[in-house]
C-alpha cells in the first residue's frame, strides 16, 4: 500500500499542494514551523479521518481559507484495488484579524453559521459520501511523532490509544465495539452516581454489566492477540537497533483478572463476578473501576519496566520498535503494508541508532520522514530517497 498522489488546499499553512508520490523513502526537511509535521498530519488524517495534532479537527483549516474550508485528497494504491479519499473540513468560527481594505478602513474576517444538520467534516470514498466509521482503515498508516515518546513514559491512556488506533485501522468491527463500550461506560458511571445519591435501584446495573462484560471480552481478546503478534517482531527490532544489547517485551495488563484457560464463553461470566465484587466501591466513587478503559501495557527491556528506567534515547528506540512491530502486525493482518510516517525521529538518538533505524525503514514500501536538515543521513540513503525541502508550506525537490 502506498500513496500515489496527495492534494491539499488551505490545510494548515499549505494553501495549495499537489504532490505525486510512489513507493520508497521520502525525506521532507526544513526549519521548524514550515509545514513538515502538517504534511504527515494530512496523510494520517486521510487514514483515520481525524487529526493527531489538533484538539479539534477544524484547527487544520488555514485562517485565511476562502469560506473557511480545507480540502484533502489522497490516491491510494492497495493490493486489491485503488481508492480515492476526500476530506473536507469546515471551520465556521476562525480567528478574526483586523486588516485594511482598499479604502484604508479596518475590517475583520467574518464568521458564518453552518446549518444545524451540517457536519463540520465531509468524507468521501471514490466520490461517494461515507461515515467516519467506514473511512477508517481505507488507508493504513503507522505514525511516530515526538508525542509518541509518551508511549513509554506517559499515562496508561497513551498506551491504550496506541493499541486502539492500530486495531481500528485493521478491524472496522473493533472500532464499532470500542465506541459501544465507551457509551456503556459513560452510562454506567452516570447510573452509579444516581445510585449513590439514592435516586435509582442498584439492580439496574445488571443489564449494563452484561453489556460491558461482553464488549470488554472482545476488546481484551483483540488487544492481547495484537500484542502476542507484536512481540514476535518487537524483541528482534529492539535488539537490532541496540546492537544486540536490549530485548523488548510488551505485556498487556488488564484491570480484570484473567486466566488463559478461560474460553470466550467463560470470560464474561468471570468478569461479571468481579464487577459484582467491586460494586460497592464503584458506587461510592461513582466510576467504573474495571474494564479495558482501565487496562495498561508494560514495555520491558531485559525484564525492566521502561516507564521508570531508561534514558531518553533508549525510550525513543523502544517506542520506535513498538511502532515498527505495530506495522508488522497490521501487514500480517491485512496483507497491505501501512505507510510509515516518521516525524523528527532522530532527536535524542545517537549516530549508531540513527543508522540502524534508517537501514530498517528502507525495507518498507513507503516511508515519509521529516527532519530539520540532511546531516543525520548517510549519503547513500539520501541518494536512494525522494528529497524535498519545505519552506512556508511550499515544497521544492532537491
Amino acid at each position: 500500500m502506498y500513496l500515489s498522489h496527495l492534494s491539499l488546499s488551505y490545510f494548515r499553512n499549505y494553501q495549495e499542494l499537489d504532490l505525486a508520490m510512489g513507493p520508497g523513502l521520502f525525506i521532507f526537511y526544513g526549519d521548524n514551523a514550515q509545514g513538515k509535521t502538517s504534511l504527515l498530519e494530512a496523510v494520517s488524517m486521510l487514514a483515520t479521518a481525524s487529526s493527531f495534532h489538533a484538539s479539534n479537527d477544524r484547527e487544520v483549516v488555514n485562517w485565511q481559507a476562502p469560506e473557511h474550508i480545507a480540502h484533502l485528497k489522497g490516491l491510494v494504491k492497495r493490493c486489491e484495488d485503488d481508492v480515492q479519499i476526500d476530506i473536507t473540513v469546515f471551520d465556521p468560527t476562525p480567528p478574526a484579524f483586523n486588516t485594511a481594505d482598499t479604502s484604508g478602513t479596518s475590517s475583520a474576517t467574518q464568521t458564518f453559521e453552518l446549518p444545524a444538520n451540517m457536519g463540520r467534516k465531509r468524507l468521501k470514498l471514490n466520490g461517494t459520501p461515507h461515515k467516519m466509521m467506514t473511512m477508517i482503515g481505507q488507508l493504513k498508516v503507522v505514525l511516530f511523532a515526538p508525542t509518541d515518546l509518551h508511549l513509554v513514559d506517559g499515562s496508561p491512556e497513551e498506551r491504550r490509544r496506541f493499541l486502539d488506533r492500530a486495531l481500528c485501522q485493521v478491524q472496522p468491527r473493533y472500532c464499532q465495539v470500542l465506541v459501544k463500550y465507551r457509551k456503556i461506560v459513560a452510562q454506567r458511571s452516570a447510573l452509579l452516581k444516581r445510585i449513590r445519591d439514592q435516586q435509582e435501584d442498584p439492580r439496574l446495573l445488571d443489564y449494563l454489566d452484561e453489556q460491558l462484560t461482553m464488549l470488554a471480552n472482545q476488546i481484551m481478546f483483540e488487544r492481547e492477540r495484537m500484542i502476542a503478534s507484536m512481540n514476535v517482531q518487537a524483541s528482534q527490532l529492539q535488539a537490532t537497533m541496540s546492537n544486540g544489547r536490549e530485548h523488548l517485551q510488551i505485556v498487556y495488563r488488564p484491570s480484570f483478572k484473567t486466566n488463559a484457560e478461560w474460553g470466550t464463553q467463560q470470560g464474561p461470566q468471570h468478569y461479571r463476578e468481579q464487577l459484582q465484587a467491586t460494586r460497592r466501591k464503584e458506587t461510592v466513587q461513582a466510576v467504573c473501576l474495571l474494564g479495558p478503559h482501565r487496562d495498561d501495557v508494560e514495555l520491558l527491556v531485559n525484564g525492566v519496566n521502561m516507564l521508570t528506567y531508561g534514558s531518553r534515547g533508549q525510550q525513543r528506540t523502544i517506542a520506535l520498535s513498538a511502532k515498527l512491530a505495530e506495522l508488522a502486525y497490521m501487514r500480517s493482518s491485512t496483507g497491505d503494508e501501512p505507510i510509515l510516517l516518521l516525524d523528527d525521529v532522530f532527536s535524542e538518538l545517537d549516530q549508531t541508532r540513527r543508522e540502524l533505524l534508517l537501514h530498517q525503514v528502507l525495507h518498507h514500501q513507503q516511508v515519509l520522514l521529516t527532519a530539520t536538515d540532511l546531516t543525520s543521513f548517510l549519503q547513500e540513503i539520501v541518494q536512494q530517497a525522494h528529497v524535498y525541502q519545505i519552506a512556508n508550506g511550499h515544497l521544492s525537490s532537491r
